[in-house]
């Protein structure tokens, strides 16, 4: 399946269609397991096609609701961003209390 009839595809169908993938994919990787896979390659080809139709579904989320998705991400760098400055105080706080120690065992 091309990437056109992909994009074809309902949001129902879409989802079936990534169910029937996984499962094609665990069967490979269970004939794999026991010898029996000649092909090699059809792992990999599942594996890309599982991620182009989770791709073409996350698209349809997110122009489904542009906004939400850019609040939703615009606070999860707002969380980081906090997280990275409280890691840096504390490797601050931490080298303050370090110096104090080697300054209290020279006296």
């Amino acid at each position: 399946m091309n990437l056109e009839e992909m994009r074809a595809l309902s949001d129902a169908d879409l989802a079936t269609e990534i169910q029937n993938q996984h499962e094609e994919w665990r069967n490979l990787r269970f004939q794999n397991a026991l010898g029996r896979l000649t092909q090699y390659h059809q792992i990999s080809t599942v594996r890309k096609s599982i991620a182009q139709l989770k791709t073409i579904q996350r698209e349809r989320e997110i122009a489904a609701d542009p906004l939400g998705h850019l609040a939703k991400t615009t606070k999860i760098r707002a969380r980081r961003r906090r997280e990275k400055q409280d890691e840096k105080l504390a490797k601050r706080r931490y080298a303050r209390a370090q110096a104090a120690r080697k300054s209290r065992r020279r006296q």
